[in-house]
């Protein structure tokens, strides 16, 4: 007996990492977790069950969300482990109002107006190819020669190192010239042998090799590289969206730009490249063809949905029958209706609109949403609860100046979100505006708490989704983040400076803060 106490206490201190207890009943059978985290602080946004170590997850949804104990025994040697060494995991971020076509388009032209050094040239371009999918040509450009530093000249080695796998195309101010990187000389099979055609120059080297400068003619040697289709553009512009909101811990993302990009997300979703959820929102002006497809609201799969109608009013009284029947028939063929509404104009009109035509139509649970819902008075602000309307804020993008508080006196439902790619994603920005605000007897200051699950299950609800994400619960989508710092034990000004260190969508890591030298 002796001796087999010593052994196990052998095996104990050998291999430290075994599950606690070999009893569990998924442990030896195909039901065992396929990813495991633990010794983390984890923040679940549920009220039944607050806090906990580790989870685990199967089959990209959470199976088990308790001890550093539990969750251990409920792995098997195919189940990979994720220590997470103390830090703070709360659920995905889910951005309520994003545009993520405008959200490509910020990493689609690289700007070297003010670019002076081959520094700066590196900078520019490693920006860009952040998240711009691999082998996107690089374009833009506009560097001036006359600002380089003194006997400068610009070759493909400044920009090689950060694009080795992305072709650029860099004009200088004079678009008759420009900069291309190793990449764009391999597809345009420019080498030492090939020369310029008549009326351009290829720029080469002591050595015969070309720099990556090109003039004039030379330049369509590159060019005809560079054809892409709009539903290709499109493409590109989402797929980088994605990779973009993954580095700042969003795996959802309800795009309000009221263009009907559903071909686009739909392929890129069955290619394996989308990086978040996306729900996606047209024009409410197309209500009638959703309608005639069948659609309702939040249509489709857990990755992709559709099935919300998006419109904009300024309060002109002279456009609300027009708004009136459309929200109207919207509504009644099961669609969710979400309306841009700054000022107390605006939003007195959509709120009478939305009271009209729930009246009319009937009580049912619709989720009727204002967007913006800023500058409200004090009479428009009990009517969200009174009638079921969503307000989708922005913290960040209002400075924190929303009525957060009073909404929530009257028992309203808040989503958050960005307003991206007006202002920055990063949900941390908007948590930390919505908090820091001075307390006192008016003061709409929330606690971090609330800020959180207005950004992860108060966005679900705003599209339906409160059952299958928002939250770290048994069953629901294993969408997480990991992040640098407790944003609960830290003061709402220094939470703008937290990092991201992964992001996980359906049990799948999509981003890992890269380890800085």
């Amino acid at each position: 007996m002796k001796k087999l106490l010593l052994l196990l206490a052998i095996a104990t201190t050998l291999f430290p990492d075994l599950p606690e207890t070999a009893s569990s009943s998924f442990a030896d059978d195909d039901k065992a977790p396929d990813l495991i985290i633990i010794n983390a602080k984890v923040h679940t946004v549920d009220p039944k069950n607050e806090e906990a170590d580790a989870v685990a997850i199967r089959d990209g949804r959470f199976i088990a969300v308790g001890s550093n104990r539990k969750i251990r025994g409920l792995a098997n040697r195919k189940t990979r482990l994720i220590d997470a060494e103390g830090r703070l995991i709360l659920p995905g971020f889910n951005d309520s109002h994003a545009h993520l076509e405008g959200i490509g388009n910020l990493f689609g032209s690289a700007d070297l107006r003010s670019a002076r050094s081959e520094d700066a040239f590196r900078r520019e371009i490693e920006r860009i190819t952040e998240f711009l999918p691999e082998g996107v040509w690089i374009q833009g450009g506009r560097w001036d020669p006359s600002l380089l530093e003194s006997a400068l000249k610009p070759s493909k080695e400044w920009i090689d190192a950060v694009s080795p796998k992305h072709p650029a195309l860099l004009y200088s101010s004079d678009p008759s010239i420009a900069l291309v990187n190793s990449e764009a000389l391999r597809l345009a099979r420019i080498s030492k042998g090939t020369n310029g055609p008549a009326g351009g120059e290829i720029v080469k080297d002591e050595n015969g090799e070309p720099t990556g400068v090109l003039k004039g003619n030379s330049l369509q040697l590159v060019r005809n590289f560079l054809r892409v289709t709009s539903f290709q553009e499109r493409s590109i512009q989402i797929e980088t969206a994605t990779n973009y909101a993954a580095a700042y811990g969003v795996t959802s993302l309800q795009d309000v730009s009221t263009d009907d990009n559903m071909d686009v997300i739909t392929v890129l979703d069955r290619e394996g490249k989308l990086k978040a959820r996306i729900y996606e929102c047209g024009g409410l002006k197309d209500w009638a063809k959703y309608a005639e497809q069948g659609l309702k609201a939040a249509t489709g799969t857990p990755m992709v949905r559709t099935g919300c109608l998006k419109t904009f009013t300024d309060g002109n009284a002279d456009t609300i029958p027009d708004l009136y029947e459309r929200i109207k028939g919207a509504d009644k063929a099961g669609l969710q209706v979400t309306i841009h509404a700054i000022g107390s104009r605006s939003n007195r009109y959509v709120l009478g609109l939305y009271e009209r035509v729930i009246m009319e139509n009937g009580y049912r649970d619709r989720r009727f949403r204002v967007e913006h819902a800023q500058s409200l008075s004090s009479a428009e602000i009990p009517l969200f609860a009174k009638f079921g309307i969503i307000p989708s804020m922005q913290p960040y993008l209002f400075r924190g100046s929303g009525p957060y508080r009073s909404l929530l006196r009257t028992g309203a439902r808040i989503a958050f979100g960005s307003d991206a790619s007006i202002t920055n994603i990063d949900p941390l920005l908007g948590i930390s505006v919505a908090t820091e605000r001075k307390p006192g007897p008016n003061s709409e200051k929330l606690t971090v708490e609330e800020a959180v699950r207005f950004y992860t299950l108060g966005a679900a609800y705003a599209e339906f989704q409160e059952n299958e994400k928002g939250s770290i619960t048994v069953g629901k989508l294993a969408d997480l983040v990991i992040l640098s710092d407790d944003i609960f034990e830290i003061g709402p000004s220094e939470i703008r400076n937290v990092k991201v260190l992964t992001t996980i969508v359906g049990g799948r890591v999509v981003y890992k803060a890269p380890v800085r030298q």
